[in-house]
């Protein structure tokens, strides 16, 4: 099954993301650091950072089901500035009840730094998603 985030994200697409591996409860999701994508200090905006977990934990969430895993709420703690790029976000589940689903989400820069670590709460709804 191709995964449902890197078929109908648009946001995806409009920053320039790549879902590079996914699998039930883990996927990996790289952004080039663009001039877009960068704050007026020429480094990562945090709201592209947060938007690359949140595109991260959505694929992982979203991997191999037929019902749609949506945010409950997400936290970010940004660790160091993002200098190089592309930047990498690799999500992990670290609970999968049959409603509730919690992630661990770490976002590194080019260099390998990790610049910021997530944590984020999905639940599983009844909603098909779409082919």
């Amino acid at each position: 099954m191709e995964n449902y985030v890197a078929k109908h994200d648009k946001l995806v697409r409009h920053l320039g993301m790549s879902v590079d591996t996914v699998r039930q409860g883990y996927a990996k999701v790289s952004m080039p650091l663009s001039d877009n994508v960068k704050n007026g200090m020429g480094l990562a905006h945090g709201g592209a950072i947060f938007s690359l977990a949140d595109v991260a934990f959505g694929a992982a969430a979203n991997a191999d089901t037929e019902t749609a895993v949506v945010s409950l709420s997400t936290s970010i703690e940004f660790l160091r500035p993002g200098k190089t790029g592309p930047l990498i976000a690799e999500a992990t589940v670290t609970r999968s009840g049959k409603h509730i689903q919690s992630y661990d989400v770490k976002i590194f820069d080019g260099s390998g730094a990790l610049i910021a670590k997530c944590m984020a709460s999905g639940y599983q709804t009844d909603v098909p998603l779409p082919d």
